[in-house]
């Protein structure tokens, strides 16, 4: 007997804006030898993993910028969504992919939180260490042609803190481990403007808040992710106009 093809609960559209090669401290965490990646997106959990990849694109700056939109089938027993930076690597006349960091979040957190436009941290195989910055904007629809809210953060909650199930890696063609991922700091990547700053230490209160009411007991590790530029100061703005109504 076949079994029947699992329904699609709808599509997550990503946006793969940019990447940073620097930590929360403006150290350079990425090799000098990685001079051009691209991102692949993949949603993990029922009958099939969906992915799909951005063009590569060259590293300039410690930096990549994409600016490209894709899309990802969201199946009803859809678990995670993996985001992974990585470059091309050739052995012989094989030709393979390396993961340089990623990360890795809840389906269901990020469908109670979108609009999404959020800087998150990466964690490289095998140690875990820092990987840089990559940032994302996210939205749901059920129907590709349907339109959607500017991913400006205006609706999402002012802390997004998405709980992780990423206990390992493992690549189709090699086996990495993504492990000892920790709970950063809350900064904001080289490049952002004061008032992005100053949103930062916003979210910096507000996380602290946030920390105290989490839910305790589930083995998984926590990713903070920083508020994007755009996103933050839309976030003030909207709570604003709310206290005046």
């Amino acid at each position: 007997m076949t079994d029947k093809p699992e329904k699609i609960k709808g599509y997550l559209k990503i946006s793969v804006a940019e990447a940073s090669g620097k930590n929360k401290e403006d150290a350079v965490v990425w090799d000098s030898s990685f001079v051009e990646g691209f991102v692949k997106v993949e949603v993990r959990g029922g009958q099939r993993n969906i992915k799909v990849q951005t063009t590569p694109k060259r590293v300039l700056a410690n930096s990549i910028n994409w600016q490209e939109e894709l899309s990802l089938e969201v199946l009803e027993e859809s678990k995670e969504l993996r985001i992974m930076l990585c470059r091309e690597k050739r052995t012989g006349s094989r030709v393979g992919t390396s993961v340089i960091a990623a990360c890795g979040i809840f389906v269901s957190d990020i469908l109670d939180a979108v609009p999404i436009d959020k800087y998150f941290e990466l964690f490289k195989p095998g140690v875990g260490g820092e990987g840089g910055f990559i940032r994302i904007g996210m939205n749901f629809v059920t129907d590709l042609n349907q339109p959607v809210e500017n991913e400006n953060g205006a609706k999402q909650p002012a802390a997004f803190n998405p709980q992780l199930s990423f206990k390992g890696y493992q690549d189709d063609a090699q086996s990495h481990k993504v492990e000892g991922l920790t709970t950063m700091a809350s900064m904001a990547p080289v490049g952002m403007t004061p008032d992005a700053e100053a949103a930062i230490k916003r979210f910096d209160q507000e996380e602290k808040t946030v920390t105290k009411g989490r839910k305790k007991g589930k083995p998984v590790l926590k990713l903070l992710v920083v508020l994007a530029a755009a996103a933050a100061v839309a976030v003030k703005v909207h709570q604003d106009k709310q206290k005046g109504k």
